[in-house]
């Protein structure tokens, strides 16, 4: 194999691999930020939008689109509205790290309502993956849901709504994908617009500000909609497709184990080898999921 050959097999999956370090700094820039959640969530979608309309402009990608992607887009924007007040709550009870695993089940979400919807085969193998991930869970919690602060247990269960919302919204972005007409970096421009809309009408009801107390907060929101959304969404849609499925479900695990990573390191979660087991167990498990739904 040449030398080029061998370059333009290693550039998706390099890109991959960026963007999912990129995206796994989306909760830890989100647990800086001192804001509420849903303003959190504004902000974040906010920049992400200004960012993403200025890559279209150097990349002069046309933004036209037909009406039913569009519309899907939009609701696609909704869902992941919703999905971002939960999992910033999450964030704020039980850490970046747990928050962006629990939100990781979307993988058995998606399987579960692509069964319900478009008749798509459920295995043993994905069977087993639900019961490895409930099974590392448990682990990392200690079983006993009696003993845990109800904190911690609203934070889980943000987490698994989390999880909910966000396969509602990558059911939603792949049906719109699937017209000619949507293109990966203007669709992820019309689902940011939307969600920041819905954010600024949210944030003021559940009665968050959108004042920003420092510069530190600043940065934290930047960093989210720049580098966590512009960024790493542009580098995935654009090398996803190129990369063999079963490597890219495995290359993007690294972002809940980053995230993981980042929250020991930099918040000092303290973290048994219970834990260590349950993370491995449920990481293993949405893999075999992931694995099980690009093989269907």
């Amino acid at each position: 194999m040449s030398h080029r050959q061998t370059e333009t097999r290693e550039r998706p999956l390099l890109k991959l691999l960026l963007g999912s370090v990129c995206i796994s700094f989306a909760p830890i820039f989100i647990r800086l930020a001192d804001v509420s959640p849903d303003s959190a969530g504004f902000y974040r979608m906010m920049f992400a939008s200004l960012s993403l309309l200025i890559l279209i402009k150097l990349r002069k990608e046309n933004l036209n689109m037909a009406r039913r992607p569009k519309l899907l887009l939009i609701l696609a924007g909704v869902f992941l509205s919703i999905d971002f007040m939960c999992w910033h709550r999450s964030i704020g009870l039980i850490g970046p790290g747990l928050s962006t695993l629990l939100g990781n089940f979307q993988i058995f979400f998606t399987a579960l309502f692509s069964w319900l919807f478009f008749q798509q085969r459920i295995s043993r193998l994905f069977i087993l993956a639900v019961a490895m991930a409930l099974c590392g869970l448990l682990l990392i919690t200690g079983g006993d849901w009696q003993v845990l602060q109800p904190g911690y247990k609203l934070g889980l269960l943000f987490g698994v709504l989390t999880a909910l919302f966000y396969s509602g919204y990558i059911l939603l972005l792949k049906q719109a994908l699937n017209d000619r007409s949507a293109q990966g970096v203007p669709s992820m421009l019309i689902v940011s617009i939307a969600t920041t809309l819905l954010l600024a009408l949210i944030t003021p009801v559940t009665g968050g500000s959108f004042a920003i107390p420092d510069s530190e907060s600043l940065f934290a929101l930047i960093g989210a909609g720049v580098i966590s959304s512009t960024i790493g969404w542009s580098l995935i849609s654009t090398a996803i497709k190129q990369v063999q499925a079963t490597i890219a479900g495995l290359v993007l695990l690294l972002q809940p184990t980053l995230a993981l990573i980042w929250d020991v390191l930099l918040f000092d979660r303290p973290t048994g080898p219970m834990e260590i087991f349950g993370v491995l167990s449920i990481l293993s498990a949405i893999y075999i999921g992931t694995y099980r739904k690009e093989s269907v």
